[in-house]
């Protein structure tokens, strides 16, 4: 380390490791097998306990473990200028260790892992080793074994061995927040500055694939299927919803639950061995409410009102990317950041953290009591546990009995008869009022009764004649807020309106059905029978022609459904809007059927009631959250009662997602789901082809009281759409109904314009995928057409609505600013998303007239027809009202003017490419080449890699392409796609770039829409495209968009570089991943250019497939692999598996050995090198080919999220990365000064570091030669 911590103190701990059985719920479902790291001091007190809790019995002597309350993962603090010092030891029979990400190292040993020519620092049973860090800033410092990294259960990190130390302010101290004693380690903790107030600390750690069991160690069944489930988890605890939620058969097997009843005396104890035949499952409404179950067992986060609070994300999973949100609370994306965009849902990918700095601290602006609910978005991980509250008191809690003047006593105890533990008022903050028999503090004025379904909220719930149907107790009325009005009881969110009260008149008031009808996405007839969706009372009214009334809407809204059904209404999303500012009201009425039948999907399903949630605008938690979590009011109607809902939009909260919260496994997939858009202060709707003023609709143009206008648009992607085909097919079906193993399809607002479905022979070059996208050949898709003139401003509002997998959004020859609100966040052109969250696009760029193709990467999702076009018109027509009067903007390419030119010659040819010394090989290889090099390429004499161009910006960039194929392309089964169908491979090629300006009718390299251009070459010819350079962009991305599902997972993409406008590339052949840059001598730079690629077809020496992650089930048949996650991975056609090291069944001993070169040599994958000190960007890209998310970690060092803000995040851990994401990551210092192998490598362990996706980067000393 350098002299910056001379004046360091040194922070010590003492860290070992505990392996026991860890208890996740309190159903005893448990890891045989858990591993945690633990402060030595602790080990012997909390494994007794442990072990205590473990071998607990229930009333008739069966096993029934029980959580542990200090078994949790390991969380240790210091502050800004300490120097950390952990002293590691364990008696395990392997070899583990400890690597922290983003910490200084003070030297090599420091890193825990024994990479390349390093010296090894994991140790050995009885062994020490001391690694010491440098904390030279605030923040989440991740840590986990790299030991053994392997995804099975012989692994480490699936176990638990993870933890993080969470870096404080200089001076600060830390306390618990129950007694407020110093705190040595702990998830939670009370933050104390002195130089800023006093805040609440969540370090909650989301992880994945546990290798649990059940009670009695048998597998976890899930009682309505019969089948064996999942469990995800939160800092070692779990709530499944298989454990809570009643389920009652229709025919006597011998067990039955119903509510008011406990689960938790019966589960598990029958062993189903296969699906029920008849069996209904009884809802899910209320498995979330304490008032039926009790607490979660996952850790509750508690505060009071208005305590300043941050939650510490952090991923110590192994391989989904979740989606972490929190009801009524909102955070920036870059808490330091003021411009940066508030969200309230966020993606995170395993071995990333964020801090969320929750704005207006805890019960949010509008000091909301009650629980509010936490979760991951994806509905089968928040169906599989991943799931807790974060409770907001009114009234001091001390733990002990209130005794008043009068002698009576108010006991601390919540409703199931569970005591209410103290929680110390943070010191700089005024402690709230004591309790008093009128107000006994939340949740003890709740009306309900614990074991009962929770109640209605009072005065929210119009009954089907039009009444109220439910009046307030006493005791709740004593405790409402002073302005109350209907959905807003206890907290006013519109209290600073100017009307009498404050509080009576919403300025906007939406009237909302929820419907079920039978949905079509598409010409060749695929379909939901069981369509759900919002409509508003004007739809009905307009198509209708009648005015809806109490007495008339259920007829009324049968007669829309009809509608639907007969095909006169093209239902989509609901998207209404309002303005920063406004007072909103919703009115929500059931009209739902009260069942979902069986399927070849589902299981029947009661769906008796419905709600609203929504995300973003302020409310009232209890009242209106649109849900029954925790102790909160069950915000739902049952069938023709409506609901009554306040919200304040606040700010411009651009586009805020919304669904109903007690179905969302049965039926959001179904469609339950839209968006409000809170637009800018005093704006106006129109409808853009007839100017009307509107109130809903996914297409609409926007007029600000300045006089801006622009074109908004509603894109909501969404998977599991369980849909069938004409013939009443199930598309994709699960292998039984209920298993939430990925079933169904995709869709973009109910529609989607599958591949397969437009590959076919009825037309010229029809069964030609390079005309896929092309309407000339196929009319244009079924998917929204995105219509506006060049120059016109673009608003796009993307949405995920459904269900579980992440989607990566593209644009064709469009590019935006990663944050709406930041002009220093990046620009993008591809946006990865998650369920429930929103990104809001705007393109203001000039742009030419033509077709653009919008799609989502992943090529699961292009081929069940998740894309779509933007037409811009380069001439007025009556179908689009211009909204400025400004001709078509210049073209970017202009022959008129002198410019400088760099020229490449591309050839697209065939080889076997191989990517490691132990043969590894795709032996239908296709590439992009320089053109000179194609015939010692394809003689051999030169290694194949990925093609990297190199141009400055301001140039001009004309690109001939030659295609070179000479034999057909094989067809290959695997790695497949979902709806899979074997078509002939195309022959034709085009290549298509990232940012650059061009002619998206002669140059995009797509056949896209009407464009009436050729853009791709047939084998034999070539085609010359002319680009254009405008900014710096870094990486840039080079694409084939000929043949989606047969080319580009063989290797056909590529990268151009954008330099610095004088940049001078050194030792660069045009094909070189690493190259020195630099302009006129100054500020060179180290390139690096990383190519993360999965969904690789791999034979092995003896030609057979490869199949990593292919893992043999308790019936010795090999268990599925999900369509997303087959294949391989690897950097830059390069791959370097664990077999090919360790070999099939390797000792224990030998697993901490898989990245060293000095027992296995270097890996097949790039060695990056650099001196110490030298400045280094390393150009990241995913150009294929599966949707699966990744992550991206190097260790030793760290870089700014958004390179050009001086005010974002510092991070060493880049996740949520899908095809078409691109980074120029700038190393902050640069290359470490401390020489040595750095990896770099996926995240995720499960399956990319065991099929290769590692490398080295190598720091040598100042004085090599070659350097």
């Amino acid at each position: 380390m350098d002299n910056d911590n001379i004046d360091s103190i040194f922070r010590d701990f003492n860290v070992t490791v505990l392996s026991i059985p860890i208890v996740y719920d309190f159903f005893g479902d448990h890891d045989p097998d858990g591993i945690m790291y633990i402060l030595k001091e602790y080990k012997d007190e909390v494994k007794n306990k442990a072990l205590v809790n473990f071998y607990n019995k229930d009333e008739k002597g069966l096993p029934l473990p029980r959580p542990t309350e200090e078994v949790q993962p390991l969380t240790i603090r210091a502050n800004v200028g300490d120097t950390i010092r952990i002293e590691f030891e364990h008696n395990e029979e392997r070899r583990l260790s400890i690597h922290m990400q983003g910490l200084k190292y003070k030297n090599i040993l420091s890193d825990g892992a024994n990479a390349g020519y390093n010296v090894d620092s994991t140790v050995g049973p009885g062994e020490k080793i001391t690694y010491e860090w440098y904390a030279d800033r605030e923040g989440i410092f991740y840590f986990s074994d790299m030991g053994d990294t392997r995804f099975s259960e012989k692994g480490t990190n699936i176990h638990g061995l993870f933890g993080a130390l969470i870096v404080q302010a200089k001076g600060a101290s830390w306390t618990d927040p129950v007694d407020g004693n110093e705190l040595k380690s702990g998830i939670f903790a009370d933050i104390h500055n002195p130089s800023k107030p006093s805040f609440r600390e969540y370090a909650v750690y989301f992880h994945d694939e546990l290798e649990a069991v059940n009670r009695f160690g048998k597998p976890i069944i899930d009682p309505h299927t019969g089948m064996r489930t999942s469990v995800t988890a939160i800092s070692y605890r779990s709530e499944p919803m298989v454990n809570r939620a009643a389920f009652i058969p229709d025919k006597d097997v011998g067990f039955k639950f119903c509510n008011p009843c406990n689960p938790k005396d019966n589960i598990n104890i029958i062993d189903i061995k296969k699906p029920m035949e008849h069996h209904v499952v009884d809802g899910e409404d209320v498995s979330m409410s304490s008032w039926t179950y009790g607490d979660p067992a996952t850790f509750i986060p508690r505060a009071y009102k208005g305590d300043p609070s941050k939650f510490r994300l952090i991923h110590g999973g192994v391989q989904e990317t979740h989606v972490f949100h929190l009801h009524t609370h909102q955070w920036r994306l870059e808490p330091d950041n003021p411009d940066s965009t508030i969200i309230d849902s966020i993606s995170v990918g395993p071995q990333e953290s964020y801090t969320l700095d929750i704005l207006y601290g805890a019960g949010s602006l509008v000091g909301s009591i009650g629980d509010h609910i936490w979760h991951c978005h994806l509905y089968p991980h928040f169906h599989e546990g991943m799931w807790s509250l974060w409770r907001v008191f009114d009234r001091l809690e001390t733990g002990e009995n209130v005794v008043l003047e009068n002698g009576q006593v108010i006991s601390p105890l919540y409703p199931d008869g569970t005591i209410i533990k103290e929680l110390k008022p943070l010191p700089d903050r005024t402690p709230p009022p004591a309790k008093d028999l009128d107000h006994p503090g939340y949740p003890n004025f709740i009306n309900g009764k614990f074991r009962e379904r929770p109640k209605q909220p009072p005065l929210g719930i119009i009954n089907q004649k039009g009444g109220n149907k439910i009046c307030p107790t006493e005791l709740e009325s004593d405790n409402f807020a002073d302005n109350f009005t209907k959905g807003a009881l206890y907290t006013q969110p519109c209290s600073n309106k100017k009307d009498k009260c404050g509080c009576k008149k919403a300025d906007v008031i939406f009237e909302l059905f929820v419907l079920q009808a039978k949905l079509v996405y598409n010409k060749s007839g695929w379909n939901d029978p069981y369509g759900r969706f919002y409509v508003t009372k004007e739809q009905i009214e307009e198509y209708t022609e009648c005015k809806v009334t109490n007495e008339n809407k259920e007829e009324l809204a049968k007669r829309y459904l009809a509608g639907v059904e007969n095909r006169c209404i093209d239902v989509e999303p609901l998207v209404i809007r309002a303005n920063k500012g406004d007072c909103i009201e919703v009115r929500t009425t059931n009209f739902l059927p009260e069942m979902l039948p069986k399927t070849a999907f589902q299981l029947e399903t009661l769906t008796d009631n419905v709600g609203f949630h929504i995300h973003l605008v302020k409310f009232d938690v209890i009242a209106s959250d649109g849900g029954a979590n925790g102790y909160n009011n069950i915000a739902s109607v049952f069938y023709g009662e409506t609901l009554v809902e306040r919200y304040y939009a606040n700010e411009e909260l651009n586009a805020c997602f919304f669904h109903d919260h007690f179905n969302p496994n049965s039926h959001q997939q179904h469609g339950v789901f839209g968006a409000v858009i809170i637009e800018p202060k005093g704006s106006k709707y129109y409808d853009p082809k007839t100017g009307k003023r509107i109130k809903y609709g996914t297409k609409a143009v926007i007029e600000t009281p300045s006089g801006r206008k622009f074109r908004e648009f509603g894109l909501f992607v969404h998977d599991f759409a369980l849909l069938f085909d004409k013939k009443g097919n199930p598309l994709n079906k699960p292998p039984f109904p209920g298993s939430h193993d990925d079933p169904g399809v995709m869709g973009i607002n109910y529609k989607c314009e599958p591949l397969r479905e437009r590959l076919t022979k009825e037309k010229l070059n029809g069964e030609d995928s390079a005309y896929v996208f092309s309407s000339r050949i196929h009319d244009d898709p079924v998917t929204p057409i995105l219509e506006t003139y060049p120059g016109d401003e673009i608003v796009i509002r993307l949405l995920d609505g459904a269900q579980e997998e992440q989607h990566a959004f593209n644009i064709n020859g469009m590019k935006w600013r990663k944050e709406i609100t930041d002009i220093r966040s990046p620009l993008v052109q591809a946006q990865t998303i998650g369920i429930s969250e929103v990104f809001n696009i705007r393109i203001k760029d000039d742009y030419e007239g033509g077709d653009y193709l919008y799609y989502f990467g992943g090529q699961d999702d292009l081929w069940l027809g998740l894309w779509g076009i933007i037409r811009a018109y380069k001439n007025k027509t009556k179908n689009l009202l211009p909204i400025n009067s400004s001709e078509e903007c210049s073209n970017k390419i202009d022959d008129s003017k002198e410019k400088k030119v760099r020229e490449f010659h591309i050839a697209a040819i065939q080889k076997d490419i191989l990517y490691n010394c132990f043969e590894d090989h795709d032996p239908d290889g296709l590439l992009f080449v320089p053109y000179k090099y194609k015939d010692d390429i394809l003689s051999g004499k030169m290694e194949p890699k990925p093609l990297i161009l190199r141009a400055n910006k301001g140039e001009y960039i004309k690109v001939k392409l030659t295609n070179c194929f000479t034999k057909p392309i094989p067809y290959q089964v695997f790695p497949g796609v979902p709806v899979d169908k074997v078509v002939t491979p195309s022959m034709r090629v085009g290549i298509s770039p990232q940012f650059l300006g061009f002619n998206p009718i002669a140059d995009s390299g797509v056949n896209v829409g009407y464009n009436n251009l050729e853009q791709t070459v047939k084998p034999g010819d070539s085609k010359t495209y002319l680009w254009y350079a405008d900014e710096e962009y870094g990486t840039c991305l080079l694409s084939s968009f000929t043949d989606i599902r047969n080319h580009r997972y063989h290797g056909l993409f590529g990268a151009i570089i954008i330099e610095p406008e004088e940049a001078q590339i050194e030792n660069d052949d045009i094909y070189g991943d690493q190259a020195t840059i630099s302009e006129d001598g100054r500020n060179a730079f180290r390139e690096f250019v990383i190519f993360m690629h999965n969904g690789i077809r791999l034979l092995d020496v003896d030609g057979n497939l490869i199949e990593t992650n292919r893992e043999i089930g308790e019936d010795g048949q090999p268990e599925p692999v999900d369509f997303e996650d087959r294949g391989e991975k690897g950097f830059n056609y390069r791959s370097e598996r664990f077999f090919n090291r360790l070999g099939d069944n390797p000792d224990a001993s030998d697993i901490a050995n898989v990245f060293s070169s000095v027992v296995h040599e270097d890996p097949a994958t790039p060695i990056f090198e650099a001196s110490p000190g030298e400045r280094v960007i390393i150009r990241l890209l995913m150009p294929a080919d599966k949707p699966r998310n990744t992550c991206f970690v190097l260790h030793g060092h760290k870089w700014k999220a958004q390179p050009d803000d001086p005010f974002t995040n510092i991070i060493s851990a880049q996740g949520a990365m899908s095809v078409g994401n691109v980074f120029n990551i700038e190393l902050i210092n640069g290359a470490s000064m401390i020489p040595g192998d750095y990896l770099y490598r996926s995240g995720v362990i499960k399956w990319d570091i065991e099929s290769g996706m590692w490398g080295i980067f190598r720091i040598k000393d100042q004085n090599t030669p070659d350097l």
